[in-house]
């Protein structure tokens, strides 16, 4: 979360915005249309959250981070909540500090999460 310029969006895409894929140098912008987390700056994940962005990636330095899990089969519910608790658990356990989860969808589309 240090690493965002401005609000983190779930949207789709225009094609023309920043990103540089975890492992890489070069610029690969999203296709028009493609569902990607964007910032400010550019596309901090692409394909949902499957491809990520060097300048938002998790380092030793990071202190703030976010996390995404997504659904998108309303069968799965359960097992989607599970992870997501499991998720939540690890990350305190493993690396400390204070952990927040919170569940979007077409009744509560934003949260403040600074």
């Amino acid at each position: 979360m240090d690493s965002f310029e401005g609000d983190l969006r779930l949207t789709t895409a225009a094609g023309d915005e920043q990103f540089v894929p975890l492992g890489s140098s070069e610029n690969e912008p999203p296709y028009p249309g493609e569902i990607i987390y964007k910032d400010d700056k550019g596309a901090v994940c692409r394909c949902w959250n499957w491809r990520e962005a060097q300048r938002t990636m998790l380092t030793e330095k990071t202190k703030n981070a976010f996390l995404c899990i997504e659904l998108v089969d309303e069968k799965r519910a359960n097992e989607f909540n599970s992870a997501l608790e499991e998720l939540a658990n690890l990350v305190s356990k493993h690396l400390g500090g204070t952990v927040e989860t919170h569940v979007l969808d077409a009744g509560k589309r934003e949260v403040n999460i600074c």
